[in-house]
């Protein structure tokens, strides 16, 4: 399957050269834009979302949220491993959703 492509985000704004939309890979923006929205964010796919900002400041969900990641990955056509949570010493959550476009 070839890459997908969507107009080119960076930091959720438009990418504009010269004078025009950028377009670029979207696999990485799509994979983040799941995780990210809650569900009923998406009018056309509303189960779709991890709302990973819910398990913020929160303990023992580490198993919930890859478990939530995978479903909502692999429902979207990605091929996902087992998702890695884990707190870094600054206590900021990390997920590495270890997921490839099938």
């Amino acid at each position: 399957m070839g890459l997908s492509q969507d107009i080119a985000l960076e930091n959720n704004d438009l990418v504009i050269v010269d004078g025009d939309f950028a377009v670029s890979e979207s696999d990485e923006q799509h994979i983040a834009d799941t995780i990210n929205a809650f569900p009923g964010w998406w009018k056309e796919n509303p189960p779709d979302g991890v709302g990973i900002f819910s398990y913020m400041n929160s303990s023992g969900q580490d198993q919930a949220l890859a478990r939530s990641t995978k479903i909502q990955l692999t429902a979207d056509g990605y091929q996902v491993g087992n998702p890695a949570v884990s707190i870094d010493e600054d206590g900021l959550l990390n997920l590495d959703p270890r997921a490839t476009r099938v």
